[in-house]
């Protein structure tokens, strides 16, 4: 009985790890595909867009709710999820929100989201990015690509990301499990020559 016991215990621990390493390996090969899908993106402003028009499209007024674009973040296999103009909750239960005191295409891109419950919760896995990891906003007026330099934890007061910048960046915030008064902080800074921060 002593040796059976000890055979099944050695079959069970195969199987676990071989179920563990089957998960990471899925998981590897999705983030994979994510990236080489991401390897189609066009960026860059809309061609048909010159510098002054895109100033006057910056300074139009967006409706409260509007689609404003979507946000791609391959390495946390987040593709094309809705960003809308707001960060009420009824607007964070559907899509991305903007924070509406922050830039929409050039300057600092502020966005919120959830990330758990049952709708809406588009940043849970926004924990698992990396320094380095790219995250693609698309919108009306072109495309930017952006590479992480900044992950902290911070209070739920702390708005210091938020400012405006003179560079382009963009700052993506979260709720904290468990910590109802600290808050989630990912600010990528906008990728001019395709270098590559690596992970």
């Amino acid at each position: 009985m002593r040796k059976g016991l000890k055979i099944f215990l050695l079959v069970m621990s195969i199987t676990v790890v071989t179920l563990i390493i089957s998960i990471f390996v899925v998981y590897k090969y999705n983030v994979y595909k994510a990236n080489k899908r991401a390897e189609e993106i066009i960026i860059g402003d809309n061609n048909n867009i010159n510098e002054d028009d895109l100033e006057k499209m910056q300074q139009e007024e967006i409706k409260y709710d509007d689609i404003i674009g979507t946000l791609t973040i391959p390495d946390i296999l987040l593709e094309n999820a809705p960003i809308r103009e707001s960060t009420e909750l009824s607007t964070l239960n559907e899509a991305i929100g903007h924070f509406t005191s922050t830039d929409i295409y050039a300057g600092n891109v502020g966005l919120a989201s959830h990330n758990y419950g049952d709708s809406g919760d588009f940043f849970r896995n926004l924990k698992n990015i990396k320094i380095g990891s790219e995250i693609f906003y698309q919108t009306n007026y072109g495309t930017k690509r952006y590479i992480v330099t900044v992950k902290e934890i911070i209070d739920e007061t702390d708005f210091s990301y938020l400012q405006k910048t003179e560079d382009n960046r963009i700052t993506l915030i979260t709720c904290v499990n468990n910590h109802p008064t600290k808050r989630l902080c990912v600010q990528g800074v906008e990728n001019y020559d395709n270098m590559n921060y690596g992970q």
